[in-house]
């Protein structure tokens, strides 16, 4: 009874190992969209005498 459930157990975490990371790579990237569809966003230096502090909008 014992290495039956033992046994078990093993099949079990060693599927869980494989299939878990698996799943999860596979969402990621199906998530990720292209460079090409995402919009260009511009980066520029902050501008005004506030020092480097956020001005509220």
């Amino acid at each position: 009874m014992k290495r039956a459930h033992r046994t078990a157990h093993a099949r079990i975490w060693t599927v869980l190992v494989v299939l878990l990371p698996l799943a999860f790579f596979t969402v990621l990237a199906l998530r990720q969209s292209p460079p090409a569809d995402r919009p260009a966003v511009l980066i520029e230096a902050p501008t005004g005498g506030n020092s480097g502090t956020e001005t509220t909008q």
